[in-house]
């Protein structure tokens, strides 16, 4: 925390200082050309408004004088305004555009403090080298549009969480969150996927030719397109086709039920059979001693076994049998598909023509 304000009083400090100085530099400059530079006046403007605290109205200002002349004094103003605001991603390339020119005399008049407020700066940031596929993708980085695939140069971005977008027209966009820290350098690549394209279902023409007697001109020939079937598309399932494949189904888990319960209702038998000594007799559904007849209760729950897997295997089995009628009628009865061979055959008709010598023939799809 007490770093943090250090380097606001310093900042605030510096915009205070390049308010003073100001005046003097733009003498300097008057003496030399004979007149202040174009955005002198709105440079000035921005800097009273920093040392009041107006931050973003100074932001303003100064993106005005910037867009007037990109000079290096409104670089350099316009990304102290940017890192006031907390906005290090874009702080950063102005202050290095601005040190890039140590010849300009009010960067080279602040050269010092300009480059610890960069030094800062640069503690903020980190790059992100994003490529990949389509060229010409667009590239979103914290909801601002940042370029098209290929990227002349890394992005440039705040330390923390970077929400990344990149999407193209035709494809898949691809969304991602990438966490970075100071000074860290991320290669990225992105490779969309193509959305499935629609397939055109466009019937064939239907030609019409009619043949005129010789005397009569050359051959006509018209050709339409038939309307769309009003029936399903070979691609769409029928309700009919549903039924038919879930009877089988249920059919299948029928037997399969019925063969399970044969199987643990003859386990169950070989166990009554053996319990109290092989002495158990059943008498309606109740285990008995078949020498007294007297209630043994050691017999009784493979018994009750018994009956229930019975019952088991009388609903498997008739589900099995029931539903397998019911697919074989859906299977025979299903309605014959016109084969492609009678759909594209073609056949010449002939007939007299009763308006014009000659004979009228039509080929039929």
């Amino acid at each position: 925390m007490t770093r943090v304000r250090t380097v606001v009083a310093a900042i605030v400090a510096l915009g205070a200082g390049l308010a003073a100085g100001a005046p003097r530099v733009a003498a300097g400059a008057a003496g030399a050309g004979g007149r202040a530079a174009p955005d002198e006046e709105l440079n000035d403007q921005g800097v009273e408004l920093r040392r009041k605290g107006e931050d973003k109205a100074a932001l303003d200002v100064f993106q005005k004088a910037y867009d007037l002349t990109h000079s290096p004094r409104a670089t350099a103003q316009l990304g102290l305004a940017y890192q006031a605001l907390g906005r290090w991603e874009l702080a950063g390339p102005l202050l290095d555009k601005a040190l890039q020119s140590p010849g300009d005399p009010w960067i080279k008049k602040y050269t010092r403090p300009l480059q610890e407020a960069h030094g800062v700066i640069k503690q903020h940031l980190a790059r992100i080298e994003l490529t990949g596929e389509p060229d010409g993708a667009e590239v979103i980085v914290n909801g601002v549009a940042a370029g098209r695939l290929p990227l002349p140069a890394p992005l440039t971005v705040s330390v923390g969480t970077v929400d990344l977008q990149v999407r193209a027209a035709g494809f898949r966009d691809d969304i991602r969150k990438v966490t970075v820290t100071p000074y860290q350098y991320e290669h990225l690549f992105v490779r969309l996927d193509r959305l499935p394209e629609a397939v055109a279902t466009t019937p064939p023409p239907v030609a019409k030719v009619v043949v005129a007697a010789a005397d009569e001109g050359p051959t006509k020939v018209e050709v339409a397109t038939p309307p769309p079937a009003g029936g399903a598309r070979e691609s769409e399932v029928s309700p009919r086709a549903i039924a038919k494949w879930s009877a089988l189904g249920l059919a299948v888990a029928g037997l399969g039920t019925g063969v399970t319960a044969s199987i643990i209702h003859s386990q169950k038998l070989t166990d009554f059979s053996n319990a109290d000594g092989g002495q158990c007799s059943n008498n309606n559904g109740k285990a008995v001693d078949m020498t007294t007849g007297a209630a043994v209760r050691a017999c009784q729950p493979a018994l009750d076994a018994i009956g229930r897997t019975h019952t088991w295997q009388i609903i498997g089995f008739a589900a099995a049998g029931a539903f397998a009628v019911t697919w074989l009628v859906l299977q025979l009865t299903e309605p014959a598909a016109p084969s492609k061979a009678t759909a594209t055959a073609a056949a010449w008709s002939c007939a007299p023509s009763l308006v014009r010598p000659g004979a009228e023939c039509a080929l039929r799809f």
